[in-house]
């Protein structure tokens, strides 16, 4: 990922980026503008100690009388219900921590002293116990992935008086039969009651927040309604990137009218995905900026703003249901003359009770000229008198009663000519069969399963079964027999953390459920994945004519050691609708055990088969159906995540993402710095993504695409580089060719470096990183695209070798955006 860094502080937001050791910064200037404007009511989130001024004197009024609005503190003592996650043995193995021995992944914060009685105060005992272990905290501004964690709570109500302080590789789950609250004291002080990168003395994140990964929160409730109502309190700070989750979380704020609250904090980062997620009350629901997001179900009620776009580049909604705010969504910030929001898009949602739903700043004459771009789809509005409302009133009129906007947006559009700037309705995107919920116009969608139901004893331990896990033993046997076994059976099976090196194909059979502890590693290593001629599959889900459903979710694959060959993922099956992948990850060098670090493949070595890592991430074939992927990041390290200094390496593979099958859900997933493209859709029919994100590698055109270690194959319908549009030929971050039914809600594709310099990329400058990164060949036909952003190309789309559109016609925040682009429709 791009290690870049927005921070607020009173005066400035930069990005950086860094180079080796050192960072450059640089200055968004409409960023800038807009916060500066906002910095006054915003730093008092930054700096919440607590109540002062008219909330300290409220406080102290009712101290002793217990009327604070929404507080009970009448609590009952919670037995922890059965919950196979907390019931199951703990055999979690972190081999490269300090003391593999004694150190703990699975740890409850009642292990630490935690109470959970909502009477004594558990702040220090839940921070004993996500820190224990000698862990990488905000404070020491280092990532790892050597010392993963689940942090439990079992079911009862933990009172804080100040953050948690969440540390890398963490995950805060509770028990979703019966979630844990976590709630704030009265003089409760800090930036969230979860602290997500904690500010540090130089006023600043600890860790860049493009840098933090493979963190989640899961089935917990976060209560502020004991906080006076005019202080500035957060309910969760999560400025995050990539492989990071929010799942089955619940925020409650006070509903007074004066509420100063606000419930999630996203300043910056670059995610990520979040779902299933519920807030009630404050004055704002959720208040966030980002690079991009997805963001599914997500229910506020009885805020005063439902949602507070501060800035992004694209942010895909799916599933809003806000109620009784004043505003449902506000992309306002900045005004006309200096807007900060880039691009938004809302789909398959339900907004009542709201005066109105959409608040903008853009205009045909607004700057920058397409910031600002909205599309809306399939919304349903029930008392919503405006629907969009302008900086001169009402553009889009609601409804005291029921109304749907089957389609409406503004912005540039190409179709596949442009651009024409527009704003008005919109002929919705034709909606496969396959793609949408059975008896609805919705698009089917289905949360990571948790298998909260089933006990203990449903699932097969990979350590209890004999692996390892220690990153030297073949573990592949073992695994696979489990594997089998577990099918048969109707079990389940679960990887208990580790480092799991196999030498062989592991093959998942149809009717196989998998699941792992805190992203455990599968590494491939050994000869079978040492050819770059011959790609040999690590990770193999169904074979031959095999059908049925597959659930895989939380395990990282990976490579060890020169292997070009590998193919991490290749998923075959013809599965029912349900199957799928969520939070499975491709992470190609850039971590101990892998032996593709800074010390064996630092940027300054030529290219060499030592650092030749992986032929492709994932390949679903042309029999696969019905395959579902969710919050799935597919990455060739550009950084090592284990060194002090996050100095930036040179991997080198192959192929990102082939889609080659048929009925295919992408949410939330990212694919990044493979050498020849990122994703590819060939031959495919019936895609939904969004939102979908990639990089071009850095080390990029040294060599450029046309010499890349990896030789073109035919037979996977590999991209001809020999007629580049003229500039750089680097790496796609997308090609289509052949597709039909083919629906994108939100993309970003960035090009920032040249062969590791980024002037190329700078805001408003020559975007010449490389020549085009987008293009669509072949007999492609039924192609929606929304909310289309690049960085650094000069070209955005290209059809059949011909340039359609370019980045200077369409100048956003800082990438260059369409609002809308079709092509054969």
């Amino acid at each position: 990922m791009r290690m870049g860094k927005m921070h607020f502080s009173t005066a400035i937001i930069t990005f950086a980026i860094l180079a080796g050791a050192t960072a450059r910064l640089f200055e968004i200037p409409e960023v800038v503008e807009a916060v500066e404007s906002a910095r006054h009511t915003l730093s008092a989130y930054f700096s919440y100690d607590g109540p002062t001024g008219a909330a300290a004197a409220f406080l102290a009024s009712v101290t002793g009388k217990i009327k604070i609005p929404n507080l009970d503190l009448t609590y009952q003592a919670v037995s922890d219900p059965p919950y196979w996650l907390a019931d199951i043995s703990h055999q979690g193995y972190a081999p490269y921590s300090a003391n593999p021995a004694t150190y703990k992944v699975f740890r409850s914060v009642k292990d630490y002293g935690a109470i959970g009685d909502g009477v004594a105060d558990d702040t220090a005992a839940i921070n004993r116990a996500i820190s224990d272990g000698g862990r990488f905290g905000p404070a020491s501004r280092q990532s790892s992935t050597t010392t993963p964690a689940i942090v439990y709570f079992p079911a009862g109500t933990y009172l804080i008086n100040s953050s948690i302080i969440d540390y890398y590789y963490t995950q805060l789950i509770g028990n979703p039969n019966s979630p844990a609250v976590i709630k704030a004291t009265s003089n409760f002080t800090g930036l969230g009651l979860v602290d997500g990168d904690q500010y540090q003395n130089d006023g600043q994140q600890g860790w860049i927040s493009t840098n933090v990964f493979y963190r989640q929160i899961r089935n917990l409730v976060f209560d502020l309604t004991a906080i006076p109502p005019s202080s500035a309190a957060t309910g969760i700070h999560w400025p995050s990137a990539q492989a990071t989750s929010i799942q089955n979380v619940v925020i409650r704020m006070t509903q007074d009218t004066g509420s100063q609250h606000q419930g999630l904090f996203i300043e910056n980062g670059s995610g990520g995905l979040i779902s299933d997620l519920t807030i009630t009350g404050g004055l704002y629901g959720a208040n966030l900026g980002n690079q991009q997001y997805t963001i599914r179900n997500l229910t506020i009620s009885n805020a005063i703003t439902g949602i507070s776009q501060i800035w992004d580049w694209g942010w895909t909604y799916q599933g809003l249901t806000i109620s009784n705010c004043t505003t449902a969504l506000s992309i306002s910030n900045g005004g006309s003359n200096a807007q900060l929001v880039g691009s938004v898009i809302v789909i398959d949602s339900t907004i009542s009770g709201c005066p109105v739903f959409v608040n903008t700043s853009w205009t045909t004459n607004s700057l920058p000229p397409v910031a600002g771009s909205l599309v809306l789809e399939n919304i349903q509005l029930n008392n919503v008198p405006v629907a969009v409302q302008g900086p001169n009133g009402t553009v889009l009129a609601g409804s005291s009663g029921s109304t749907t906007v089957a389609a409406w947006g503004q912005g540039h559009q190409y179709n596949p000519s442009g651009p024409t700037t527009f704003q008005g309705p919109l002929t919705a995107a034709q909606r496969p069969s396959g793609l949408v919920v059975g008896g609805s116009s919705r698009y089917y969608t289905k949360s990571k399963p948790q298998y909260e139901s089933l006990p203990a004893t449903s699932f097969i331990s990979i350590r209890r079964a004999g692996a390892k896990g220690d990153g030297s033993t073949d573990d592949t046997s073992i695994i696979q027999s489990a594997l089998i076994q577990s099918a048969a059976l109707g079990g389940i099976v679960f990887f208990d953390f580790g480092i799991y090196r196999i030498t062989d194909t592991l093959y998942v059979p149809p009717g196989s459920r998998v699941v792992g502890e805190s992203y455990p590693v599968i590494l491939a290593s050994g000869n079978l994945w040492s050819d770059i001629q011959k790609p040999y599959p690590v990770v193999q889900v169904g074979r031959g004519a095999d059908a049925g459903t597959v659930e895989w979710s939380d395990i990282v694959i990976g490579t060890q050691g020169s292997t070009p060959g590998a193919v991490l993922i290749e998923w075959n099956l013809a599965a029912s609708v349900g199957a799928g992948m969520w939070e499975v990850h491709t992470r190609i060098g850039g971590f101990t055990g892998s032996n593709l670090q800074v010390s064996q493949c630092p940027i300054s070595a030529p290219v060499s088969s030592t650092c030749e890592a992986a032929y492709m991430s994932m390949h679903i074939t042309r029999t696969a159906t019905n395959v579902y992927l969710e919050n799935c990041w597919f990455w060739t390290a550009d950084h090592d995540l284990d060194n002090a200094s996050n100095l930036q390496i040179s991997i080198y593979t192959g192929r990102g993402l082939l889609v080659e099958g048929n009925n295919i859900w992408l949410y939330g997933t990212a694919v990044e710095h493979h050498s020849l493209y990122q994703y590819q859709f060939a031959n495919a029919q019936n895609i939904l993504a969004g939102f979908v994100q990639t990089e071009t590698p850095y080390y990029q055109p040294n060599p450029d695409v046309k010499h890349s270690p990896y030789p073109t194959n035919a037979t996977l319908n590999d991209p001809d580089y020999s007629s580049c549009v003229s500039g750089n030929c680097d790496a796609l971050a997308m090609r289509i060719v052949n597709g039909t039914n083919t629906l994108i809600y939100g993309a970003g594709f960035y090009s920032f470096f040249n062969n590791y310099n980024v002037t190329c990329s700078n805001y408003k400058g020559p975007e010449n990183c490389q020549s085009d990164i987008f293009r669509i060949e072949g007999n492609t036909n039924r192609l929606w695209v929304y909310a289309l952003s690049t960085v650094g190309s000069e070209n955005m789309v290209v059809v059949n070798g011909n340039s359609v559109a370019r980045s200077s016609d369409n100048i956003n925040v800082f990438p260059a955006t369409i609002a809308r682009f079709t092509y054969n429709v």
